[in-house]
């Protein structure tokens, strides 16, 4: 039997444990959920995006240096790297893709040690040194622009958007993880991205108003201070964010607030 981005196989939890509620997409969940389950907590999905491929292609064969801005990007744009003619350099925004790009066995020439923004990667100084370069950026399908304005200022730099993502329809399992989770009134919920708790907070909405409200009361834990904005935005108020833009980073988040 397999799994769909978005329809969940059922789960028997036991309530007796941490509740963290995962809102990842199904494809990239799995590190994550055994990295708390060995630690004790008791996952309980519910997936708010799937992730879809697109068939774009570059507009040319050659380019001196490429960047990845997410692990996605890696996984759905790396055939592409088998058409270019030249050894690129190869940038990632973070750890984690940098280590997604290593189990390819290709080596990456710089990353964010630290935090992994765009902000981080346009400060090394490896970034900052790019002058007259020919740059493309893999990435998912919209974004922000903040890379590419803080390059094109002395290079010439494309997009290439490799995937998408969109909101998962809701599912009876969906329903059943909601009800599952808000049975204690102890619990964590993650977000890894604006739009995946974008996605969440409005599939929530859909099955259960009240519960909506409930679930801003729990502690919120995010990759970022932009996630952390909007969760303000929307209501949230008890919210952390990892130290480290990673599963690991989550996890910590997660223990210093229990």
């Amino acid at each position: 039997m397999h799994w769909t981005e978005c329809v969940l196989l059922p789960n028997y939890w036991d309530t007796k444990s941490l509740n963290i509620l995962l809102t990842r997409a199904l494809s990239q969940v799995q590190p994550l959920q055994n990295l708390l389950s060995e630690q004790g907590y008791q996952p309980i999905l519910f997936p708010s995006l799937e992730i879809k491929a697109l068939a774009n292609q570059p507009l040319k064969t050659e380019y001196d240096a490429l960047i990845f801005i997410s692990a996605n990007a890696v996984d759905y744009g790396i055939d592409i790297l088998k058409n270019f003619k030249n050894q690129a350099k190869i940038f990632a925004i973070g750890a984690a893709t940098a280590k997604k790009i290593e189990n390819y066995n290709i080596k990456v020439d710089g990353f964010p040690k630290q935090k992994a923004s765009s902000e981080a990667l346009l400060a090394m100084p490896m970034i900052k040194n790019l002058s007259e370069q020919s740059i493309l950026i893999f990435r998912g399908e919209g974004g922000r622009e903040t890379l590419k304005q803080g390059l094109e200022k002395n290079n010439s730099v494309e997009y290439i958007e490799v995937y998408r993502r969109a909101p998962c329809d809701i599912a009876p399992q969906h329903h059943n993880a909601l009800s599952t989770f808000l049975q204690s009134d102890k619990g964590v919920v993650t977000a890894t991205s604006v739009e995946n708790l974008s996605a969440f907070t409005s599939m929530v909405a859909q099955i259960d108003l009240d519960a909506l409200t409930l679930i801003k009361q729990y502690p919120l834990v995010v990759l970022s201070e932009r996630i952390k904005f909007f969760a303000q935005s929307v209501g949230f108020n008890k919210i952390s964010v990892a130290s480290e833009t990673r599963d690991e980073g989550l996890l910590a988040a997660i223990q210093s607030i229990l």
